[in-house]
Parts: C-alpha cells; sequence; structure tokens
C-alpha cells in the first residue's frame, strides 16, 4: 500500500513539475509599442513609459521615393532604412522633441551618392548638431547614427 501511495506521490510531482516547466514566465517577443503606467514615488504624478525609451531601441522603418524626399524621424520611427532606387536626395529630420540618449540611426540598400542631409528639425527644443551632415554619401549596407545630449541639447554623431 505504501508503494503505491508512494508511485502516486512520485507520478504527481513530476506531473506538477512538468505543467510547471512548459508555463513562459515572461513574453519574449516585444514590438516596442507596450507601456505602462509608471509614478514617481508615492503619491507623485505618473506618465506611460513604453519599452522601446527604456531599451533605447526602435523598430525598422523603410523609406523609399524618388526626386528630393524628406523623411522627419520621431522617437518611435528613429531607425530608418533607404530601400529601392537612389532618390535625386534624401534629407532626414531629427526628432524634437528628443529624450536624453535617443539614437537615429540612417541605413541603406542602395548607395546614395553625395546626397544625404541630416539636421535638426524646428520644435520645442533648441538642437544643434556636433558637426554638419549635407550632402554626404551613404555607401550600400553601411549605417551612420546620432545620439541626443540633453544637457548640452546636442545631437553627436556616434557612428
Amino acid at each position: 500500500m505504501k508503494k503505491w501511495l508512494l508511485l502516486g506521490v512520485g507520478a504527481a510531482c513530476v506531473a506538477l513539475a512538468t505543467f510547471l516547466w512548459a508555463q513562459p514566465v515572461a513574453q519574449n517577443q516585444v514590438s516596442g509599442n507596450e507601456c505602462w503606467n509608471a509614478g514617481q514615488g508615492p503619491g507623485g504624478p505618473s506618465q506611460f513609459l513604453c519599452i522601446n525609451t527604456v531599451r533605447n531601441g526602435t523598430a525598422l522603418t523603410t523609406v523609399s521615393g524618388s526626386g528630393a524626399f524628406v523623411t522627419t524621424a520621431t522617437q518611435t520611427a528613429g531607425t530608418l532604412m533607404w530601400t529601392g532606387a537612389a532618390p535625386t536626395s534624401w534629407t532626414v529630420n531629427l526628432p524634437n522633441p528628443a529624450f536624453d540618449g535617443e539614437v537615429v540611426r540612417l541605413g541603406t540598400a542602395t548607395t546614395l551618392t553625395t546626397m544625404v542631409t541630416v539636421q535638426t528639425a524646428a520644435g520645442t527644443q533648441a538642437q544643434t548638431m556636433s558637426a554638419a551632415y549635407a550632402a554626404q554619401t551613404l555607401t550600400a549596407s553601411t549605417s551612420v547614427a546620432w545620439q541626443y545630449n540633453n544637457a548640452g541639447s546636442v545631437w553627436y554623431r556616434i557612428q
């Protein structure tokens, strides 16, 4: 009798362990749009905080067109990839407002010869760039990137 009771308890433990092992503990696929309400201490104000600002990353936005093409990067669309035939020019406006540490990255699948310009955009923040980036060539399968420093209100080229 003890043998059957011990065997039954053992089988129940194995079944329970298998059930618990098979359950996912956390979501491992994020889109970048997940947000939650974050408070500033007991009784303090709260705001929505989204995962893309926490991980300092955004989804890849593909861009294509013809003629003189202008793209404005945003806090949620800061990684831009040019695809298709080259336009006559591609001007990218940096996000304004920008959060401290925000990164804007440009890539291309097509060589863009002496036509890429990156500039600050009008908005709520006075922003500058550490160095001008006008009429530049961006070679296929390469990228350039800028990161925003809120203390100095400056976009620094980091790649």
